[in-house]
């Protein structure tokens, strides 16, 4: 199928939105706590959670099904103060809910904000075929992601692009997949001072559009009765694009394309 999917049947588009209040719908629901302990903090009724940082652990959550297909997203603010070192994070995943990535070959879809003494914040996103990453490509922010809530996802600035065309030999997640979200402190970022800490980051806006994976019947989540199957969805409008286009002409720093060694087929495809 040659298809693009937000996020990652057809295409990875990121952006921000602002959002206000958590829309009514608990953590609870669609999703639970992976790891943490007393570091995750279910807020305002269920409408939001808090994911703390200190020097024992962090904190993160799962969606709790897996999903053949969807339309994903969620509202986050990230840690404010001297972050360096802090990784705050929303992603897909191909390891099956409740299993541990370990020795499993995976797919994986990241969306990442790397810590920072000031601004511009940076944001990450990363592609992992079959436990291959080292697709990285990162921004600036041209606002501050700390102080007010924003949704990461389809909205006026597209910010990345993974087209399925595995008949040109390309890697993409036609796989089963479920939504994660942690904060935590990887080495490759850097010392953090803890001084500073603890580091919270919020989310909101939990609802997930995606159809629940069937193994009896996987075909299903690639109907057209899903509305992100539907052609609209299948590439960019000419608007999107040219957004897309300065996004990364004005706030992309590193992109892996441009490495000769880490470069691969799909980059004359997602650009």
């Amino acid at each position: 199928m040659e298809f693009l999917l937000v996020v990652f049947s057809l295409v990875l588009v990121l952006a921000t939105k602002n959002a206000n209040g958590g829309g009514g719908f608990s953590f609870d629901e669609y999703y639970y706590q992976t790891f943490g302990g007393n570091h995750l903090t279910i807020l305002d009724q269920g409408n939001e959670v808090q994911l703390l940082l200190d020097q024992s652990t962090g904190a993160g959550f799962s969606s709790r099904r897996d999903f053949g297909s969807g339309y994903f997203g969620i509202s986050m603010k990230i840690p404010d103060k001297n972050s360096t070192g802090v990784d705050t994070s929303f992603y897909l995943i191909s390891v099956p809910v409740g299993q541990p990535v370990g020795g499993v070959k995976h797919y994986e879809v990241d969306i990442e904000f790397f810590g920072t003494n000031g601004n511009p914040h940076v944001l990450s996103t990363n592609v992992f075929m079959n436990d291959f990453g080292g697709k990285e490509q990162l921004f600036h922010l041209w606002f501050d992601p700390t102080v007010d809530f924003h949704k990461w996802f389809v909205d006026e600035t597209p910010i990345r692009v993974w087209k399925n065309m595995s008949n040109w030999g390309v890697g993409f997640p036609a796989v089963p997949m479920h939504v994660e979200a942690s904060i935590w402190n990887p080495n490759w970022l850097g010392t953090i001072d803890w001084r500073q800490g603890p580091f919270t980051a919020h989310y909101r806006e939990f609802p997930i559009n995606g159809c629940r994976y069937q193994g009896s019947n996987p075909r299903d989540c690639f109907s057209q009765n899903y509305y992100w199957n539907q052609p609209q969805y299948s590439q960019l409008s000419p608007d999107q694009q040219r957004k897309l286009q300065e996004a990364r002409r004005n706030y992309m720093f590193e992109d892996y394309c441009n490495d000769p060694i880490k470069k691969g087929q799909e980059c004359q495809f997602n650009q």
